[in-house]
């Protein structure tokens, strides 16, 4: 049986005026899944994730060509909100970015401005339950976010993101600018969220994509080279680019 699908790429084609870095590309993403973007430095795996929820909209010389369907619509078509997207297709950068602001106004910020009328104490608690983080900062709501470690931080990004009541969430190399024990907490919370949410992450790291997603995508000068179940893909590759990619015969 099919898993449904949560976001579908099809024919792809990105550019930075007239540096064309993504070429048709076309795949599928599950539902409740984790699916790791892989490939070189400089293969287009940002660039792509950036896309799925019109982050690239902020660049003046980007361009693309190709649609990105999520809920059964093109998410590039005029009639799309950019900001209703960003709400449902959330994003998680490489460094953590918390807002100058207590650890609670970090949470329901985004939430309060999009008109939320809820609890927000509630919000909150939720939001970093599910990002396993309440228990080392329920006493200290009020201290500021930047008092918290990298990790704790990148966490908090996680729960922020989940406030806001995504479908997906995007994370590009959430664990890049981690020590082991923080990337180990991270991945482990990672593999719980494909529960409730989809997962798309750009990684460097083989190891972490094979620890952590259920899909891999292996990018290579802006060409998907081969896309399927990440066992599969490092053990048994269909295609010699990508058995040399894992193996580190390049990259």
């Amino acid at each position: 049986m099919d898993k449904q699908i949560s976001l579908e790429t099809k024919n792809v084609s990105i550019s930075y005026g007239d540096k064309q870095v993504i070429r048709q590309v076309s795949l599928k993403v599950s539902s409740h899944q984790v699916t790791a973007v892989i490939g070189p430095s400089g293969c287009g795996k940002s660039t792509l994730l950036r896309t799925f929820n019109r982050m690239n909209d902020f660049i003046p010389s980007f361009s693309m060509e190709g649609e990105i369907i999520f809920q059964g619509k093109n998410i590039y078509e005029p009639s799309s909100d950019p900001g209703v997207i960003r709400q449902k297709i959330g994003m998680v950068f490489q460094r953590p970015n918390p807002f100058p602001k207590s650890i609670f106004k970090n949470i329901v910020w985004g939430p309060k401005i999009n008109g939320y009328s809820g609890d927000l104490q509630a919000l909150a608690e939720d939001a970093l339950k599910r990002a396993a983080l309440w228990e080392e900062v329920k006493d200290r709501l009020n201290d500021s976010a930047l008092k918290l470690s990298g990790g704790q931080q990148q966490r908090l990004c996680i729960a922020r993101a989940i406030a806001m009541n995504p479908e997906v969430i995007l994370m590009d190399e959430p664990c890049s600018a981690l020590d082991p024990s923080a990337t180990a907490r991270i991945e482990d919370l990672i593999k719980e969220l494909r529960t409730n949410y989809t997962i798309v992450i750009v990684t460097h790291n083989m190891q972490q994509a094979a620890r952590i997603s259920d899909q891999t995508a292996f990018l290579y000068e802006g060409d998907l080279v081969e896309y399927g179940v990440t066992k599969k893909i490092f053990t048994q590759p269909d295609k010699k680019r990508t058995e040399d990619y894992i193996t580190g015969r390049f990259g």
